[in-house]
């Protein structure tokens, strides 16, 4: 394996990938060219410049076959794909790719992380609005993925926010208690649970709570035993806690980036590259990259203390991502 740590090789994707042994990458993150985007260094018969949108898919079917082999169980994928308008109407090719990808393999579609373009292409159109989101699909193989939910955006709450509990928490559920229908019995005991609760807030325990009261909020529906919908009818009402972590959403927001001096025309946002591989892959991690460009997926995973392995077919865009790690690589040391 020491022949794929930190190397960039141009060649082919599929060919290159029949070179790594099997389960034997932690995460790819990638970028196929889009479909009849942009054309890489004038090629107009590469990757992305199929006759139709079809074929496209097809050929990244094929190599994404060759990814699968490569990943390890406890791996993950993370394709990230722009659209294409053709006749003024958009082709979804990147839903399309996905929905072929769980049709043909035997993978899980986790998430649809969406990014979005602080920054989009400032165009003017005058019958729909500009696009300024791309999804991120992370698929695995199986159930028992890496997976650090702790370090993804750990400095954003992504909506929640802790406030210090006042001598007002719980007084519109206590009204609300006492407008029910529930007999005494069931009020007192709906009381004093919501003192329980309100203690564990105050106590730093759980970070909120919710009460629903059988006659005042609708009933939920499914669940077993002990879960919401029995306790309503049981006892008359349930508390749903709110534990202390903010919320983990599957969107993420940046800057569309550039570099000055660098030739490829689609360059990967840095930083969410680096909050995926956090998320997805562990420390010493072996990212792969089989459409590597400009290398910010080499640079991200550096970045993170992980390994890389790029492939590109382009030699003047290996050419270019290699001069870029070792410009990155003498600012770091």
């Amino acid at each position: 394996m020491e022949q794929f740590i930190n190397r960039i090789q141009c060649g082919d994707a599929i060919n290159e990938l029949m070179q790594l042994p099997d389960n034997s990458v932690d995460l790819v993150v990638t970028s196929p060219p889009y479909y009849k985007q942009r054309t890489y260094n004038g090629n107009t018969s590469g990757l992305g410049q199929e006759p139709t949108a079809e074929k496209y898919i097809n050929v990244l079917l094929d190599t994404f076959e060759e990814v699968l082999r490569v990943v390890k169980p406890t791996g993950s994928i993370v394709y990230n794909m722009g659209d294409k308008y053709q006749n003024s109407s958009l082709q979804l090719l990147p839903y399309r790719f996905a929905i072929s990808v769980c049709e043909n393999y035997t993978v899980r579609l986790v998430n649809s992380i969406t990014w979005v373009k602080r920054n989009p292409t400032p165009r003017q159109f005058g019958r729909r609005l500009v696009s300024s989101t791309e999804p991120f699909f992370h698929f695995t193989l199986g159930p028992d993925y890496y997976y650090d939910r702790d370090s993804f955006l750990p400095n954003s709450n992504n909506g929640t926010k802790r406030n210090r509990p006042t001598p007002k928490l719980g007084a519109k559920y206590r009204q609300l208690i006492e407008d029910s229908d529930l007999d005494n019995s069931s009020k007192s005991k709906a009381h004093a649970a919501l003192d329980d609760v309100i203690q564990e807030v105050h106590d730093g325990h759980i970070f909120s709570f919710r009460m629903k009261i059988r006659g005042i909020h609708a009933e939920a529906f499914g669940g077993q035993n002990g879960g919401r919908r029995t306790q309503m009818i049981r006892n008359g009402f349930t508390i749903i806690k709110i534990n202390g972590k903010g919320l983990k959403r599957d969107v993420i927001e940046s800057p569309v980036e550039s570099l000055p001096g660098n030739n490829h025309t689609a360059i990967f946002p840095l930083n969410v590259i680096r909050e995926l591989i956090r998320l997805l892959s562990p420390p010493d991690a072996l990212v792969l990259d089989p459409y590597i460009g400009s290398g910010t997926t080499a640079i991200a995973a550096l970045s993170e203390n992980r390994n890389f392995f790029g492939i590109d077919i382009d030699p003047i865009y290996c050419s270019s991502a290699k001069s870029r790690i070792s410009a990155w690589q003498r600012a770091v040391s």
